[in-house]
């Protein structure tokens, strides 16, 4: 059964300085920190439609079976 994603995003203060804070986000899919290569995150929140995520990334790996992307273009 599908449980869904969860999608969470907390603000930490990274460092204090006398000219205020810096942060940084803390972004996690399931409880799996994402990280590196994400160029941007964005969160459409139109009502009464649902939440869409949309996340832009550059890999530093792809792992393609040949076959399996032939068969998802094939069902489009």
């Amino acid at each position: 059964m599908n449980k869904g994603i969860k999608l969470s995003v907390k603000k930490k203060i990274t460092s204090e300085t006398k000219k205020g804070f810096s942060y940084d986000y803390e972004i996690k899919l399931n409880g799996q920190k994402v990280g590196r290569g994400i160029h941007s995150l964005n969160l459409k929140m139109d009502a009464p439609a649902k939440p869409v995520l949309t996340i832009e990334c550059v890999p530093d790996e792809i792992d393609l079976d040949v076959e399996t992307m032939i068969d998802l273009l094939l069902q489009k």
